[in-house]
């Protein structure tokens, strides 16, 4: 039984054509795989492989790039190569090669990603997320009754004697539960049609700010 010998690495000569064969060199340390009893004169050892036309065109890879992959090949060591160009110092007849992804360009690919673009690009997907969610906040708001306008809290005017004191919990929550199910409060805040000011429902205006409402219905 003939002893089978595996190779990794990249070809260390171009191809040479013989018809139906192809032979390249490639480098590799010494390996437990290789025969016993071969004398090697380096740590580094060049072999010449011998690879059939057919095997070679399974590989999809032109002659001119065939240097610059990485293979593996699994073969039978010869040492009398029946080909004078061939310069190894232990011919290899393939039985089988493969082409492997190389790891550290699949590495060094993500840092060539600029950043800006990526930024951007995240940017414009958020934008319509955002954009929708909006949307959806106001379907979701329900119409109080009596509602006669919207207006901005900015806009309403609040007297000093309504500042001087803080709503009970108790109506706090009921107007929380509001806006959190409603999108706003549960009642329209009444206020004086010309000035603006804040008549009644101090507690639905207290809680909307808190919450950072932009607007609230109100009732004149």
């Amino acid at each position: 039984m003939a002893h089978k010998i595996s190779l990794t690495g990249c070809p260390t000569s171009s191809i040479q054509d013989y018809g139906k064969y192809l032979a390249f060199d490639m480098e590799e340390k010494g390996s437990p795989n290789a025969p016993k009893g071969i004398p090697f004169k380096s740590n580094l050892i060049t072999y010449t492989v011998v690879v059939s036309l057919k095997q070679f065109n399974k590989l999809n890879i032109s002659q001119e790039e065939f240097s610059q992959r990485r293979f593996h090949v699994q073969g039978e060591p010869c040492l009398d190569i029946p080909f004078e160009q061939c310069t190894g110092e232990i011919g290899v007849i393939c039985m089988q090669i493969q082409e492997i992804e190389d790891k550290r360009k699949e590495k060094k690919q993500p840092k060539q990603t600029p950043k800006k673009g990526a930024r951007a690009k995240k940017q414009e997907e958020t934008k319509p997320q955002e954009e929708s969610k909006q949307e959806q906040e106001k379907k979701q708001i329900l119409v109080p009754k009596g509602t006669k306008d919207w207006m901005s809290l900015e806009d309403i005017k609040v007297p000093e004697a309504f500042l001087q004191f803080t709503p009970g919990m108790a109506k706090q929550k009921i107007v929380e539960e509001s806006i959190e199910k409603n999108g706003t409060v549960d009642k329209p805040i009444i206020i004086d049609p010309e000035t603006h000011d804040l008549l009644d429902s101090y507690s639905r205006y207290y809680v909307a700010k808190q919450k950072n409402l932009d607007c609230v219905p109100v009732h004149y």
